[in-house]
């Protein structure tokens, strides 16, 4: 089964696994994730959340890039990254199935977030080492991968942050490990003076003595709509379902996948998608809200690798993954660009 489609099974059972929990001290409301340590940015149009990669900080999974997790991205009114969830757990290694609504720490956030494919899992052994960009040298404990588990962080590496009133930069360094594999990792997100538009810039040197072969992409969980109602996907080129949609639910015509009703609780949309071609400007979608005319145009300076499309009713989605290839000391470099926009505007 498609890795993402596995991930999306287990997140619709997080959903829909029984009674609502009742709260109590291994999880939390999923507001009290605002509390948790973040820089605050404004330009003045857009406002947003970016998490910090600390200790006891809000995402505690090894699934996704711990920098740069933006939340609660506001344009006029409209919050493109609420949260999806109704609780969440408080430890990391708590699989306990408390639930519907409750999500474990591996999905326990919103807004842009990256993940990285594993490296060096097959070849560690048990108990052996591998890398998780953005997480950093994990320990394996499993026969098969699973980036929903969380698995034991043998070395974060050194990380910096530096914010200030409209971006935030982070470092991730790991070098030296007995793994063979090492990094240097920069990630910027900034928002555009006098535009609303947001821009993810993340640049990863090859730093150790293997070689780095993975893919990233932005899982991005956009709230435009209560149950992705009257929501239109737009891109340039012939979207292709490689797995059947519920007609009832979605359909795809063309160059627009498109909600035809209302995604029911603890039903899943969902399906990998063909059709673009090798050019990076086949990186341009946009997703929208036809009723309130609020949307977001999503761009990247690479080209596309394999898309996800995911959704349940309180989250979107839309997942391009970008290919890396990189022998010791190479570096790749890659931007994505996001544009909010309300009814009549470009």
């Amino acid at each position: 089964m498609h890795r993402a489609l596995m991930a999306a099974g287990m997140v619709a059972v997080a959903l829909c696994g029984g009674a609502m929990a009742q709260g109590g001290p291994a999880t939390l409301p999923a507001a009290a994730l605002d509390d948790f340590p973040h820089a605050d940015i404004s330009n003045g149009l857009v406002s947003a959340k970016v998490y910090l990669p600390v200790e006891k900080g809000l995402y505690r999974g090894t699934r996704f890039d711990h920098a740069g997790v933006v939340n609660h991205i506001t344009y006029k009114g409209q919050d493109y990254g609420q949260y999806w969830f109704d609780r969440f757990t408080t430890d990391p290694f708590d699989n306990t199935d408390y639930g519907r609504g409750v999500e474990h720490a591996c999905c326990a956030t919103s807004g842009p977030v990256e993940e990285y494919d594993q490296v060096g899992f097959d070849d560690a052994g048990m108990e052996g080492r591998f890398l998780k960009i953005g997480v950093g040298i994990l320990k394996r404990d499993t026969q098969a991968y699973d980036h929903a588990r969380t698995y034991p962080i043998l070395n974060a590496g050194k990380r910096t942050t530096k914010a200030t009133a409209t971006s935030v930069r982070f470092t991730q360094d790991i070098g030296g490990d007995p793994s063979g594999y090492g990094y240097s990792y920069a990630k910027t997100v900034r928002l555009v003076p006098g535009k609303p538009q947001l821009i993810i810039e993340d640049v990863l040197r090859n730093t150790g003595s293997k070689p780095i072969v993975t893919t990233v992409y932005n899982h991005n969980f956009l709230s435009l709509s209560p149950g992705n109602e009257n929501l239109r996907i737009s891109a340039p080129f012939n979207l292709i379902a490689e797995k059947p949609l519920q007609p009832e639910l979605a359909r795809v015509d063309g160059k627009t996948l498109r909600y035809v009703a209302p995604v029911p609780s603890c039903q899943t949309v969902t399906s990998p998608v063909s059709g673009f071609g090798s050019a990076a400007t086949d990186y341009d979608f946009r997703i929208e809200n036809t009723a309130t005319g609020f949307g977001i145009r999503m761009r990247a300076d690479q080209p596309i690798a394999q898309i996800n499309f995911w959704s349940v009713h309180t989250t979107l989605g839309w997942e391009p993954y970008i290919a890396i290839a990189l022998k010791p000391g190479e570096e790749k470099r890659w931007t994505y660009t996001y544009d909010y926009y309300a009814k009549g505007e470009p």
